[in-house]
């Protein structure tokens, strides 16, 4: 763990330009007037940092959407997120950062890689390059892909390509990223990230497994837009070998040293790092998942109430001292602000300083493998679905904490064993245990709510969206309209509204 820590601080500094290490990548050529290209070996950690920076702060630290919209959370000082009346500047933000961040830099870096022939470095750019591409078009669906980050090439206003077309791509990217890294390769083909590498640290075998889980991750999520492409590309994808411990999860591990933490931490009142808010309570919709299940990770992910009585506060039940609460969603602003003391606050583990922040695990890659036997599109059938989703619920807990004998209870619970009779009886509670495991990647726990309608959430109280649902899209920002907007009414025509109503291509049948 130290070793990570340390290659993380490192890849951050290089990130920020206080060092650099030349691997031959910088003969370039050089013009007084105008910027040099920047070495990949400074681009890439920057990138996968700052990657997950825009997927697991930007977008979910509170107030933000996908810790509501999955109802992990609920607001009692900002409510209106809770109710989905979403801000378009935040739209506006998340666009720039993710182009102006890592999808230019990733870009930059390919082009780079790929002119000096170096595939253990292309490999680890195509796989973050995937994960950052597949969350864009999970968020907005129609987005410039294709003629993105080229604005070096004269491209100021890239053509949105369709999320069928990004999906082909991503898939065949990741499938070429698992076969071009080679952790035995000789001569200039060897030249890797090493320790630059913020997420593996060099290690190419589990990149391997991470190109191949994220694949399965995007061939799943096609299960519903194109089920014979979406049974071929996952079996083909478990085939090639995927994630087989937690020690394979794809995350950044923070140092947590007062500059390089958590962004969690970061934000948290309560936290170590400097934050300030303290405006986001736990959703009743989770407490009580996890009160009915006697889940052994509700003491990680939440804190008990200050007051267990209920005072002013609507639709609350008075709970023991001691015990856990969540509030409801979408409240308005005058009733949600009676909640404060009286819904439980996140788990303190959750905002520790050193608090991974995840691109994908072996947990959601088990969930993934039980689904996919239970539909017949790997080998096993049932048998091999329980052993999966047990594994799921295993790698989760332990990844938080819980102890061995508490596992086996809660895997022995006969409302968390898995009824195999059909998929019908089997896929609620792998969503449901997938959702649990998701908490802190609230954008994940969302796309599979959208594409399997698990867990069964209610939409909130006061609702804006018409008629009253959970949003199934952001809108598009407002500065398309003003840069690119011949190509983004092209994209509307396309796929309908621009509207937080509106389903994807891939949440259609």
């Amino acid at each position: 763990m130290m070793y990570r820590n340390l290659t993380v601080a490192a890849s951050l500094a290089l990130a920020l330009g206080v060092s650099a290490c030349d691997q031959g990548l910088t003969d370039v050529n050089k013009n007084p007037n105008a910027p040099e290209s920047v070495n990949p070996a400074l681009l890439f950690p920057s990138a996968a940092v700052s990657s997950i920076a825009r997927a697991r702060s930007d977008m979910e630290i509170t107030p933000s959407a996908f810790t509501h919209w999955p109802q992990y959370m609920a607001e009692y000082q900002y409510a209106e997120i809770s109710y989905y009346q979403f801000r378009p500047t935040t739209a506006d933000g998340w666009w720039a950062n993710w182009y102006n961040g890592p999808i230019e830099d990733l870009e930059q870096a390919l082009r780079q890689t790929r002119t000096r022939a170096l595939p253990n470095m292309i490999g680890p750019i195509l796989v973050v390059r995937a994960f950052d591409y597949s969350t864009m078009t999970g968020i907005w669906g129609d987005i410039p892909f294709s003629q993105a980050g080229k604005a070096d090439s004269g491209i100021f206003t890239p053509i949105y390509d369709s999320q069928a077309a990004i999906y082909d791509s991503l898939l065949t990217n990741l499938k070429d990223a698992n076969t071009m890294m080679d952790p035995n390769a000789v001569g200039a083909s060897a030249l890797g990230f090493g320790d630059q590498d913020p997420v593996y640290a060099g290690d190419l075998a589990k990149w391997k497994k991470f190109a191949n889980s994220l694949r399965a991750r995007l061939a799943l999520n096609l299960s519903k837009a194109n089920a014979a492409k979406a049974q071929a590309e996952l079996a083909a994808a478990v085939a090639a070998g995927g994630f087989t411990s937690n020690a394979d999860n794809a995350a950044i591990t923070w140092p947590g040293d007062g500059v390089n933490n958590n962004p969690w931490c970061n934000t948290e009142k309560e936290g170590s790092c400097g934050g300030t808010r303290d405006d986001a309570r736990m959703s009743v919709t989770f407490i009580d998942t996890l009160k009915s299940l006697s889940d052994p990770r509700l003491a990680v992910f939440a804190r008990p109430v200050q007051d267990p009585t209920c005072g002013p506060a609507v639709s609350c039940t008075p709970v023991a001292a001691g015990d856990y609460r969540g509030m409801p969603n979408g409240l308005l602003p005058a009733k949600a602000g009676d909640w404060g003391p009286r819904s439980s606050r996140l788990g303190t583990q959750v905002f520790a300083p050193d608090q991974p922040s995840y691109f994908m695990t072996y947990a959601e890659f088990s969930f993934i493998k039980a689904e996919a036997a239970m539909r017949g599109w790997i080998p096993g059938g049932a048998a091999s679905a329980t052993q999966y989703y047990n594994e799921g619920i295993t790698a989760s807990m332990q990844q938080w904490g819980v102890d061995a004998a508490s596992i086996a209870t809660y895997l022995a619970n006969p409302k968390v064993v898995l009824n195999t009779t059909s998929l019908a009886t089997a896929l609620p509670s792998i969503i449901t245990q997938k959702w649990i495991a998701f908490y802190t990647q609230g954008f994940e726990a969302w796309s599979e709510w959208r594409r399997t309608g698990y867990p069964n959430l209610t939409p909130a109280a006061n609702a804006v969206t018409t008629p009253a649902s959970i949003p199934r899209r952001v809108i598009y920002p407002q500065t398309e309209q003003s840069f690119n907007n011949t190509n983004l009414q092209a994209a509307i025509t396309a796929q309908g509204s621009d509207a937080l109503e509106t389903k994807l291509w891939i949440d259609k049948p």
